[in-house]
């Protein structure tokens, strides 16, 4: 944790996130920022509620991303997202441009939807458009998105499924399993640079009749396919599918009984590293 400053807020005891150092010096210092080098604190110290400390952290973050250093991530979200503490406390909002900066928990959905063939299991996989600020071009899960402020697990999933993929939201909510969580670290931003993702993930799958014909609907996606089981290893071994996406399909496997104990030696540490507590 050297390359790491804690991001920490008043009156509270455990970090938010965790922010690379080389974040630090583009991070304004106005008078409700304290930064400790030797404790390798960044703390927010002022602001007593959820409205004031978004006011300042947003003041902060557009103060970073309008400054010439290029060293943060490239691009304004315009979507809001929750801060909640370890206690489940909802302490502030953040423009989605501030949860890698900041390395806090990020809450997502995603969606695995496949058909059952003559062949066997078939994965409805998107590429992602080239005009993605992030993994242009790469391979992604069928469905997924950033939960905002508010808005609950199965209604995000809903709403991304109309948005992405054109699925009517009553035949979603009719025919889509909720398959638990998955929660995992990992030491990149998401271009790539050195930084902090804390990713928990609100995972479904759903089996979609052969009539069923997903759409490409809002943008996000360049390319449809139904690829074979095989297939998608392969892409996630030759490095096309998108990083965090990986973890949703290896999980998608092991529920299926593709990777078992029987043809992966690691599986027991493949699972914990799906399920990592976030500190």
């Amino acid at each position: 944790m050297q390359n790491y400053y804690y991001f920490l807020i008043d009156g509270y005891d455990k970090p938010f996130g965790y922010v690379h150092k080389r974040f630090i010096s583009t991070i304004p210092g106005p008078e409700y920022w304290e930064l400790n080098h030797d404790k390798r604190f960044l703390t927010l110290t002022t602001g007593s509620n959820l409205t004031t400390r978004t006011r300042l952290l947003d003041e902060t973050l557009r103060e970073a991303y309008d400054s010439p250093n290029d060293n943060l991530l490239g691009h304004w979200a315009n979507e809001q997202f929750p801060l909640y503490s370890s206690t489940g406390e909802h302490v502030l909002d953040l423009d989605g441009y501030g949860v890698d900066v900041l390395g806090i928990v990020n809450f997502s959905v995603h969606l695995t939807a496949w058909v059952m063939t003559a062949e066997g299991i078939k994965i409805w996989v998107p590429r992602r458009a080239w005009t993605k600020m992030s993994f242009p071009g790469m391979l992604d899960n069928t469905v997924g998105g950033s939960l905002a402020t508010g808005e609950t697990p199965i209604d995000g999933m809903v709403r991304e499924c109309e948005e992405e993929i054109c699925l009517d939201p009553a035949y979603t909510r009719s025919h889509i399993k909720a398959c638990g969580t998955l929660s995992f670290q990992l030491t990149v931003d998401d271009i790539l640079n050195p930084g902090c993702q804390h990713q928990v993930q609100y995972v479904y799958e759903m089996e979609l009749g052969q009539d069923v014909m997903p759409r490409i609907g809002d943008g996000e996606v360049g390319e449809l396919h139904l690829l074979s089981v095989e297939e998608v290893v392969n892409a996630m071994r030759n490095g096309e599918v998108k990083l965090t996406c990986n973890m949703t399909y290896l999980a998608f496997f092991i529920r299926h009984g593709y990777i078992t104990a029987e043809n992966e030696p690691d599986i027991i540490e493949i699972c914990s590293r799906l399920h990592r507590h976030h500190d």
